[in-house]
């Protein structure tokens, strides 16, 4: 099995069980990328997909994680929220995996796909996945993207699952496109806003410091090791990186 060393390109191993894969794609902002990224989490008994990956990237990232998981099957796949980055490929991994689920918010997914319906377990903030050495804990999200957004928490590598938050996009050169937070400069405020107010929308209408000390308690609570979304780096300093964060997540003009 490949070792997914770090590498310049996705995928890489974020710990010995949580493969980070995906690949990038041109953002907005000229000479910048983002990553349209998701996650294989190997428990002992069981594996769950955080996110599917952009259908565009089907047969690089199913060889992605059939190399991960090394015969492996997938067990729980779960799309953060029903957008096509997110859930695009959930038809494909539950055809390839006939024994795998789906778990979040599917109270629409029947609509989507009927023909599986039977195959869709809905679940709310607070339910959890047995994976057998660490629960996969579902989590109310504070900086949603749509009303069906989840987060979620592994309890063994402390990773926090974020989908759409904390975005951290990267330049497009070779090499740069697996680098943790530690191992590039911090986050451009400006780009975050940028990209916060595309891709959630309501940032820029909403000034979101209220929302800071529900952040700040998860976070205290949590302890995370890591910070992974699907549209930036992986975060391994989420103390120090938070405070940017936030002030990408607020109109311009004002300021955490």
């Amino acid at each position: 099995m490949p070792d997914f060393d770090r590498t310049g390109t996705l995928p890489r191993l974020i710990t010995a069980d949580c493969l980070w894969t995906g690949r990038c794609i041109p953002s907005s902002v000229p000479g910048l990328h983002a990553h349209y990224a998701f996650y294989v989490l190997r428990g002992r008994d069981a594996v769950v997909l955080v996110d599917t990956g952009h259908p565009m990237h089907w047969e690089d990232v199913r060889a992605d994680v059939e190399a991960f998981l090394d015969g492996r099957p997938v067990d729980y796949v779960f799309p953060t929220h029903s957008e096509l980055p997110h859930s695009g490929l959930l038809r494909a991994w539950l055809e390839r995996y006939p024994g795998a689920v789906a778990v979040g918010d599917m109270r629409d997914w029947p609509l989507y796909l009927p023909d599986l319906a039977h195959r869709f377990r809905h679940v709310v903030a607070g339910e959890s996945l047995d994976l057998g050495d660490r629960r996969f804990v579902f989590l109310p999200p504070v900086w949603r993207d749509l009303p069906d957004t989840l987060w979620a928490f592994d309890t063994k590598d402390r990773i926090l699952f974020l989908s759409d938050a904390c975005a951290y996009f990267h330049a497009h050169v070779p090499g740069q496109c697996d680098h943790f937070s530690s191992e590039i400069a911090p986050p451009d405020v400006a780009i975050m806003r940028d990209f916060n107010d595309k891709a959630l929308h309501w940032p820029k209408f909403t000034d979101s410091r209220p929302s800071f000390p529900e952040m700040d308690e998860l976070i205290a609570r949590l302890r995370p090791r890591l910070l992974a979304g699907a549209h930036g780096c992986v975060v391994d300093t989420p103390a120090e990186t938070l405070p940017a964060f936030k002030r990408g997540i607020l109109p311009e003009g004002l300021d955490a």
